[in-house]
């Protein structure tokens, strides 16, 4: 684990850190002054199948997410505004709503289904452009959640890494990110945002057909936000986690200057897992290094202390 390997966080960790507890509400126009939507700050939401509330929560920015090398625990805690009464800042879901489940209307036997979802998106621009990177991501750099199902190694991506086929599909999946987010930016004037589903457009964006999420953003076949339901998924980087989701980038340029971690075209690269424990405690478990890196840090490491030893013997 990366844990093992660096047990500090660092400097851009705790840059997601200061965004997220100590950011405050500085005014009240219709300008969030917390969130930024065109620095693609990182949103987590949550949704209830058939519900009143949704949940928005600004996480920071989603570069930091990319470049963190450490895992980051106790981001925010949203036990309360999860189970607060409505009209008093809270969504009202129930006390175990990390458990909740619902009876399917498709099927026989009718199915036992998730009730709550959660999920994460970010991007800068809808803007096709191949313009220098900024804070190391091309034009239409988008970030997204997929539900985290199968049992690996902490640090390691439990889904299927997300694929993007065509130039135009970039383009709707950013402008139906930013459609979402411009409501924590617009309306919202704090970092923690509940709305009514009814004015909110985090169900718009994540719609459900039958009984199932369906494609998420215009873009995304299944949808992005990862289920609760009866049980756990066991301990994850040391929480007792109740739900996991991975956090994907996709690039829409590779060729793009001062493009940080270059990858794939509109192919995923997994950053990293969420996971959120009964509490409402959210952390965020960093990605286990390339065998490439840690060998640099090792070769670091001993030149540093080769270093500090010649430095005595002078």
């Amino acid at each position: 684990m990366k844990t093992n390997i660096l047990n500090n966080i660092t400097k851009k960790a705790a840059v997601v850190a200061l965004a997220v507890t100590t950011l405050t509400a500085s005014n009240v126009s219709a300008q969030n002054a917390t969130y930024d939507q065109t620095q693609a700050h990182l949103l987590l939401y949550f949704q209830q199948f058939g519900g009143t509330q949704t949940v928005m929560v600004n996480l920071g920015p989603a570069w930091s997410y990319r470049d963190a090398t450490a895992n980051i625990m106790n981001i925010v805690n949203l036990g309360g505004t999860l189970t607060g009464s409505t009209g008093s800042g809270g969504a009202g879901y129930s006390a175990t709503w990390y458990d909740d489940t619902r009876i399917g209307t498709i099927g026989d036997p009718l199915p036992v289904l998730s009730l709550t979802y959660w999920g994460v998106a970010a991007v800068r621009t809808s803007t096709d452009s191949n313009a220098a990177a900024v804070d190391g991501d091309p034009h239409r750099t988008i970030y997204v959640s997929r539900d985290h199902i199968n049992t690996v190694p902490d640090g390691t991506a439990g889904s299927t890494p997300w694929s993007i086929a065509t130039n135009s599909t970039m383009t709707f999946g950013a402008n139906g990110i930013i459609g979402q987010t411009i409501r924590m930016e617009t309306v919202a004037t704090s970092t923690i945002f509940v709305e009514p589903s009814s004015a909110s457009n985090v169900d718009n964006q994540n719609p459900t057909t039958g009984d199932n999420l369906s494609t998420a953003f215009t873009a995304f076949p299944g949808g992005v936000m990862g289920a609760f339901g009866a049980g756990n998924y066991g301990t994850i980087g040391g929480v007792a986690a109740e739900g996991a989701i991975d956090l994907y980038r996709i690039l829409a340029s590779t060729t793009a200057s001062g493009i940080v971690e270059n990858g794939t075209l509109r192919q995923g690269q997994y950053q990293g897992t969420f996971v959120i424990d009964q509490a409402g405690s959210v952390s965020y478990i960093a990605p286990i290094p390339e065998p490439a890196t840690i060998g640099l840090l090792a070769s670091s490491a001993i030149f540093g202390l080769a270093r500090r030893r010649r430095a005595r013997r002078g």
